[in-house]
C-alpha cells in the first residue's frame, strides 16, 4: 500500500493511502488529532484487510472465492455461509424486493427470467443458502463496493477516525466529518455508461444491456443502498434502450 502523511496546521495528522482491491483503485484520506502517522497507517491496513476479505467472499470471477464455491454446488444443497457472504446475499434479496426486480444479482444466469432470483433460498437460522437452479450466476459486482463502504464506516469509528474520505473506483465515495468536497457525512454513488460503447448494465426485466452514454448519481447514507439506487435510476432513465 502506498501512502503519504502530513502534520496539519491545526495539530492533526492526515494520511493519504491508495491501493488496488475489488478490481479497482481505492483512495483513502484519514485525519485525526494527536495521532502518529503509524497509527493512521494501521487503520488503513485494517481497511485493506477488510476489503480483501469481502472480495474473497463475494468475487464471482475468483474460482476460489466463497461465492464461486457456492454456485458450483449441486442444486438443492444447503451451504453454510460466512457472515460476510450471508449478509450480502440477504441484502441482495431485500433490494430485489424493494426495487421490484430491477436489482437482480442473478441477471447473468443463462436463461434468466425475472423470477430466477427466487431460486436462491436463504435460511436465517442456519445462515445458509440453497440454490434450486443449476448454473445460477450470482454477481455482486454492482453492489459489493457500496456494501464495503458500509462496513468500513464502523471500522473507522472504532479506530477513532471522525474525518475521512474513501473512494472505491471514483464511483462509490464516502465522506465523514470535516473533509473537502461536496459530500458530507454520506455516500455519493455513480452508475451508468461512461461511453456509448460501454454497455455493462443489464435491465433484468428485458434481459438486454442498457444502451447509450449517460450517468445516474444518488446521495445516500448507506453505500449498499446507493449502489442499488444509482443502478436502478440509470435503468429507469433508459427504459426504452434497456
Amino acid at each position: 500500500m502506498q501512502h503519504q502523511s502530513r502534520l496539519l496546521s491545526d495539530g492533526s495528522t492526515a494520511l493519504y493511502a491508495w491501493f488496488e482491491a475489488m478490481h479497482t483503485r481505492v483512495d483513502m484520506l484519514l485525519r485525526k488529532k494527536n495521532q502518529a502517522p503509524s497509527s493512521l497507517l494501521d487503520t488503513a491496513e485494517a481497511v485493506r484487510a477488510l476489503l480483501f476479505r469481502l472480495e474473497k467472499a463475494g468475487n464471482r470471477f475468483d474460482p476460489d472465492s466463497e461465492i464461486s464455491r457456492l454456485v458450483d454446488m449441486p442444486p438443492g444443497i444447503a451451504v453454510k455461509l460466512s457472515d460476510d457472504l450471508y449478509d450480502m446475499l440477504r441484502l441482495a434479496v431485500h433490494y430485489y424486493t424493494v426495487t421490484e426486480g430491477l436489482f437482480d444479482i442473478t441477471v447473468n444466469t443463462p436463461g434468466h427470467t425475472p423470477q430466477t432470483m427466487t431460486e436462491m433460498e436463504l435460511s436465517e437460522t442456519e445462515r445458509s443458502c440453497t440454490l434450486h437452479q443449476r448454473g445460477m450466476v450470482l454477481d455482486l459486482s454492482g453492489f459489493i463496493k457500496g456494501y464495503a463502504l458500509d462496513r468500513i464506516k464502523p471500522l473507522l469509528e472504532a479506530h477513532g477516525i471522525c474525518d475521512t474520505l474513501v473512494s472505491l473506483g471514483n464511483s462509490s465515495i464516502m465522506a465523514l466529518g470535516d473533509v473537502p468536497g461536496p459530500v458530507k457525512n454520506g455516500v455519493l454513488t455513480t452508475s451508468g455508461n461512461n461511453t456509448a460503447l460501454r454497455q455493462h448494465i443489464i435491465n433484468p426485466s428485458t434481459g438486454r444491456h442498457v444502451a447509450g452514454q449517460g450517468m445516474a448519481q444518488v446521495r445516500t447514507a448507506s453505500g449498499a443502498e446507493g449502489e442499488v439506487m444509482a443502478k436502478v435510476k440509470f435503468i429507469k432513465q433508459n427504459q426504452s434502450t434497456g
